[in-house]
């Protein structure tokens, strides 16, 4: 439903377009009108509309609709029905006020966050109005009253709309905004120092006495070396076997109706992305939500002319605020976030990459599990692969994928256990956000650190059964860029939890801080040393024979063959369960390509140590949009038959 006035044609699609210039040349009118017959049903804050004139019907149409507790200007807006610049002109207009597009300038001292969170703010002196506002929907009705007794002299002020103002302050007083929305974390749960000084001493007491019990004992280093390896394999394919066994449970809460359905954020940061955000904003757009109570903010690098060009072409409606992230350090994808969350009107909020296309009904589910379990702060949604026949890497990239998001972490989340977050489809409670620091903006892989942390301050985590389709980097660069920056971010994860290990131990348990230590150890430790465990396997089974073997090797010897064993089934049976409930065509070649491609995230490993080293905090862009595979081609999640 588009808002038009009477005899112009308008743009279903962008109703931005129709009207807008008129109104800004609108004469001004008095607004102590006599009361029209025919906007007698309608409020304040859209009967001048009427007589303004915007066609009456879908303004009726417009209060018929709106869920309960949905203000009927946001209901206009959010559906698209007119833009908020046009509506902001109109009301303007209405109230003889001038609309301010920017100048004069904003006063140099007021406080910018007050200022953006009250949506009013300050002008420099030259004689006219001394302020300008952008009053939200719950206040247009007061100050349209208030302009009508007397009581505000419209002379006094400038408007403009909310998104409007927010630019502008954003513009002005971009760094004061900065301080508020980064930093939100101690410098103890921050990756922006690095390593410490006490974690280098702790590694080099270790090197000192591992070169000393080489020299004098290399027997025993290498028995010390071997039960350090043994220890790390067995307690990740422990729990790995663990997870797999314990399932995900399925629970189903009663379905919220749109009356009471919470106002919800969405945020997208796009770096790069002009050739995606179409596809993005219609999957956006397909979301079975009200989109009154939809906050959707998609944040743009400053220096990203191209993706920034593009969102403006579309016109977007109110629901979309389209936030320009100054440019400064460090350029992560949690910088953005945390510049966003700063400005979230939602009770929940969800984090979404550019080239996502999430369930329809997967707002709508969560928010009902929140609704059903008022203890319950954090759903990790499932990520699933839609272009998995591209190449033999995206395959097994699903397959992973699978493994970890429709086995492991929901097998975990019925254990409560902690697990690593995706870097997409986190739904959160917005104050358990706020509570635990929010997103780490120096750490590369910023969902496992925020996975960690959540379990650390107790809140819970649970697995929701909701798809959430991504696209593969299928080409061996792209993947490997991406594999080098999340293996780095599991190091940075790493040396952040580990810089207080009492306190680490403390604040999770026992049970709890040992799964999160294997998680972690074994993402790093596993992927860096498993070809040398390998070889070590294999060479143990070429010369046991016509060889008098000792006690400790026959004991290494079957302990070596048992975890090997057990590695490679707990490695292949979640492979193929996985395919099976993805549908995923698992042949003999691609089980046999299965050493490759870890041996490729070992090579990874290995770089991403150097590129701590050398580059701590970049973020190295995984390029979306090169999948030959239309994201139209989608179906709905296959389930396993009973």
């Amino acid at each position: 439903m588009t808002v038009s006035r009477s005899g112009r044609r308008q743009n279903p699609e962008f109703p931005l377009t129709a009207g807008a210039h008129a109104l800004h040349v609108w004469p001004s009118r008095r607004i102590h009108e006599h009361t029209d017959p025919s906007t007698a049903e309608l409020p304040p804050e859209l009967a001048f509309l009427a007589r303004e004139g915007f066609d009456l019907e879908p303004l009726l149409n417009v209060i018929r609709s709106a869920p309960q507790k949905v203000l009927f200007v946001d209901q206009l807006l959010n559906e698209g029905g007119l833009s908020e610049e046009v509506y902001y002109r109109a009301l303007a207009n209405h109230l003889g006020c001038q609309y301010y597009c920017g100048y004069p300038p904003l006063a140099r001292s007021f406080d910018a966050v007050k200022g953006l969170r009250c949506g009013a703010a300050p002008l420099e002196s030259c004689g006219g109005p001394r302020m300008v506002i952008a009053p939200r929907a719950e206040f247009i009705r007061h100050l349209i009253e208030a302009t009508l007794s007397g009581a505000v002299r419209s002379g006094s002020f400038s408007m403009t709309s909310p998104k409007r103002f927010a630019s502008l302050v954003r513009a002005h007083r971009g760094s004061e905004l900065l301080g508020v929305a980064l930093g939100r974390l101690p410098a103890s749960m921050t990756a922006k120092e690095g390593i410490t000084g006490a974690q280098i001493a702790m590694i080099a007491a270790t090197a000192t006495l591992a070169l000393i019990l080489g020299v004098t004992n290399f027997a025993a280093l290498q028995a010390v070396l071997v039960s350090v390896l043994w220890l790390i394999f067995s307690a990740s394919v422990t729990l790995r076997s663990i997870a797999t066994i314990a399932g995900g449970s399925t629970t189903h809460p009663l379905e919220l109706s749109d009356d009471v359905l919470p106002n919800y954020t969405v945020v997208i940061a796009l770096y790069r992305e002009a050739g995606v955000v179409d596809d993005l904003i219609k999957a956006i757009d397909a979301f079975d939500y009200p989109k009154a109570k939809l906050d959707i903010k998609l944040v743009v690098e400053q220096r990203d002319v191209e993706t920034l060009s593009r969102i403006v072409e579309l016109q977007l409606p109110a629901r979309y605020e389209v936030i320009v992230a100054p440019s400064g350090k460090p350029q992560t994808k949690p910088r953005a976030l945390n510049i966003a969350l700063s400005s979230a009107e939602g009770e929940l909020i969800v984090v979404y990459d550019a080239e996502d296309i999430p369930a329809p009904d997967q707002l709508r589910l969560a928010a009902s599990h929140f609704a059903s379990d008022k203890d319950l702060d954090c759903l990790q949604a499932r990520l699933a692969i839609r272009n998995h026949d591209e190449s033999w890497l995206s395959k097994l990239f699903a397959i992973e994928y699978a493994i970890l998001f429709d086995i492991v972490n929901p097998g975990l989340c019925s254990l409560d256990l902690p697990i690593p977050l995706g870097g997409s489809s986190n739904h959160f409670r917005v104050r358990s956000l706020t509570a635990v620091g929010a997103w780490d903006e120096w750490n590369v892989t910023e969902d496992a650190d925020l996975g960690v942390r959540l379990a650390r301050f107790g809140y819970r985590v649970k697995s929701l059964d909701s798809d959430t389709w991504e696209e593969a980097p299928y080409e061996l660069g792209n993947w490997f860029r991406q594999r080098v920056r999340w293996q780095k971010g599991w190091m940075q994860t790493l040396l952040v939890h580990s810089r207080r290990p009492i306190f680490f131990w403390r604040d999770l348990g026992p049970k709890k801080a040992v799964v999160a230590a294997t998680v972690i150890g074994g993402a790093i430790f596993g992927c860096l040393f498993w070809p040398v465990f390998a070889v070590d396997t294999i060479w143990r089974a070429l010369t046991v024979s016509g060889t008098v073997l000792s006690p400790w090797r026959e004991m290494s010897d079957v302990f070596t063959y048992i975890l090997a064993l057990s590695g490679v089934w707990t490695i292949l049976l979640p492979s193929v369960v996985a395919a099976k409930f993805r549908r995923l065509r698992l042949t003999t070649s691609v089980l046999l390509l299965l050493p490759i491609y870890y041996i490729l995230v070992s090579a990874a490993t290995w770089v991403a140590m150097l590129d701590l080293l050398l580059w701590p905090h970049y973020w190295s862009k995984t390029a979306h949009g090169r999948s030959r595979q239309a994201p139209s081609q989608l179906v709905s999640r296959p389930r396993l038959s009973t």
